[in-house]
């Protein structure tokens, strides 16, 4: 009786890791899904506020709608996976070089940070 006893209560134990491991699955796939919805918005909010301030808004009624929308204006591919659209191809015809695509904003950002890091190793020089 006494090995019963042992063994029904290691796999109540086992049961519990895997009830907690389950949890907290369960609660990082809710975490990144805010995080992707999120994501979501700030891109539709800002492709509206673009749109508004050159051409304007057309009238978008349907989810299917807004996708299309969407797909003529996201070019960066982090922004097109966040709406599981495929991948916009360049100017060229050809697909954007890089894990991220590159935008003129960013890559002066790149620059920018490298001339700041540069004039701060200047003036720490003796």
């Amino acid at each position: 009786m006494a090995q019963d006893e042992t063994r029904i209560h290691s796999i109540d134990e086992r049961v519990a890791r895997l009830r907690a491991m389950k949890s907290r699955l369960l609660a990082r796939a809710s975490r990144t899904e805010r995080k992707r919805d999120t994501r979501r918005k700030i891109l539709i909010g800002g492709a509206v506020l673009a749109a508004i301030a050159h051409e304007g808004m057309p009238a978008i009624s349907s989810k299917s709608e807004l996708l299309q929308w969407l797909d003529q204006r996201l070019t960066r591919e982090h922004d097109r996976a966040a709406f599981d659209l495929p991948l916009a191809l360049g100017a060229d015809g050809l697909l954007p070089i890089g894990p991220m695509g590159s935008s003129p904003r960013a890559d002066a950002a790149v620059k920018d940070a490298a001339q700041t890091r540069h004039r701060e190793a200047a003036r720490t020089r003796p």
